[in-house]
């Protein structure tokens, strides 16, 4: 497969390590956090704290935990040999795909222990996600395609940035049939999605379509939960990337109350957002807080045996004991939603949640269904002064949700436009 080589003019590896010791962060939690009595929910299941605590935790630690890496072969033969310090998004995008790789092929009631041998698909995540040039979604390959996005290696990626780059690098992908489908404007459109999922796999899909890609006849509205039949097409497995901002400098608190009911949900597989140029890896949600991973701290490579090998290795440095808080108020208004959906029927019960986000005066739904795109037109807004696009006959709203055509920091006005819908 032939992906994008950096020719930037690199920095040695020493000056990476430098620039890693200013930008790197670890994050110390207080387990304390964990003994005050209060209800989380971590992506569709719920834990009631303290009582719960050691089912919470360990299913925390089930999670894998992807972080800065040092020792690895040079990005693009003479690149970095370690992320420390601008590669905090890209490890987040990996922990929110080896979440939705897992909600695929593994069993629901697996949980990861400590010197015990683990499952073949356990084995073929962490392989397909490992720092080998190889590998599909490894950090060579993802800091490679983000120059298809105008991001050189050794530069952060933005929320838009990793969903568009795992998007195009599950079409390289020859082990899984996961479709992956990145909806931009805060728009989900369903015959976008029916499209892309409804194909059956090329020819070099096919020997893993046999257990992963099964017929379904049932078909999408968006409006409800029941379905009715249709012709027996394969569904793809999606996995559903929303990049979204929700505010200008600050995230509106209109947003909150959804934020976190999306995290309720089964098909939920978290947020990747955090704090401008500090990413985090969001998998849950108290009643005023954020639960996170982070990946923000430098360990050593692990070079993974054979995958059809029986060898021992030491994994426990892709799990972590504890996670990270973060109060909503603090969080960055440009992050990306993440959702699995392994048959079109978990599709439509994704969609009739998502119409069931109703506006109020203190909640704004994150952004809407719709069977296709609407006609848009391009009008001047009296707000912000900058490009909006609105649907006819919609009045333009002082709390109308953000979208940017890219996900750098917002230096200007002029960089973002307001898109308008009820």
């Amino acid at each position: 497969m032939a992906f994008a080589f950096n020719y930037f003019a690199q920095q040695s590896t020493a000056d990476m390590d430098s620039l890693a010791s200013v930008t790197y962060e670890n994050v110390v939690v207080n387990e304390d956090y964990w003994k005050e009595e209060e209800n989380i929910w971590v992506l569709g299941s719920r834990f009631h704290l303290p009582h719960e605590r050691a089912l919470f935790l360990e299913h925390i630690k089930s999670f894998l935990w992807f972080t800065y890496r040092k020792g690895y072969t040079p990005i693009g033969g003479t690149g970095p040999t370690s992320d420390s310090g601008w590669g905090c998004m890209l490890r987040c995008g990996q922990m929110l795909l080896a979440r939705a790789l897992a909600e695929l092929t593994m069993d629901k009631d697996w949980k990861w222990t400590e010197d015990k041998p683990q499952p073949p698909p356990y084995k073929r995540i962490l392989h397909q996600l490992s720092d080998e040039r190889s590998s599909c979604y490894s950090i060579h390959q993802i800091a490679q395609m983000g120059v298809e996005e105008g991001k050189e290696v050794g530069q952060w990626f933005g929320p838009n940035t990793i969903s568009q780059v795992l998007r195009r690098l599950s079409q390289f992908d020859q082990e899984n049939v996961l479709a992956i489908h990145v909806a931009m404007d805060n728009t989900v459109c369903i015959e976008d999605i029916e499209r892309l999922c409804s194909t059956t796999p090329t020819t070099q899909y096919e020997g893993a379509c046999s257990s992963t890609c099964k017929p379904d006849r049932t078909k999408c509205n968006g409006d409800s939960p029941n379905v009715s039949p249709t012709s027996d097409d394969f569904w793809r497995p999606l996995l559903l990337l929303i990049p979204l901002r929700l505010g200008l400098s600050e995230i509106n608190p209109v947003y909150f109350t959804h934020l976190k009911e999306c995290l309720h949900w089964k098909e939920s597989v978290g947020v990747i957002g955090g704090k401008p140029n500090h990413a985090y890896y969001f998998l849950g949600c108290s009643e005023d807080s954020m639960i996170f991973l982070d990946p923000h701290t430098t360990q050593p490579y692990v070079k993974l045996p054979d995958i059809t090998s029986n060898e021992r290795y030491d994994d426990t440095t892709f799990h972590c004991d504890t996670p990270g808080r973060m109060l909503l108020t603090n969080l960055d208004p440009s992050l990306a939603l993440g959702f699995i959906c392994t048959t079109r029927g978990s599709f439509c019960d994704l969609c009739h949640k998502v119409k069931q986000m109703v506006k109020t005066p203190t909640s704004f739904p994150l952004f809407e269904v719709v069977d296709r795109m609407p006609q848009c037109q391009v009008v001047e807004s009296r707000v912000l002064a900058v490009k909006s696009h609105r649907r006819k006959d919609q009045p333009i709203d002082d709390n109308t949700c953000l979208t940017l055509d890219s996900d750098d920091s917002l230096e200007s006005e002029d960089e973002f436009e307001i898109l308008d819908f009820q």
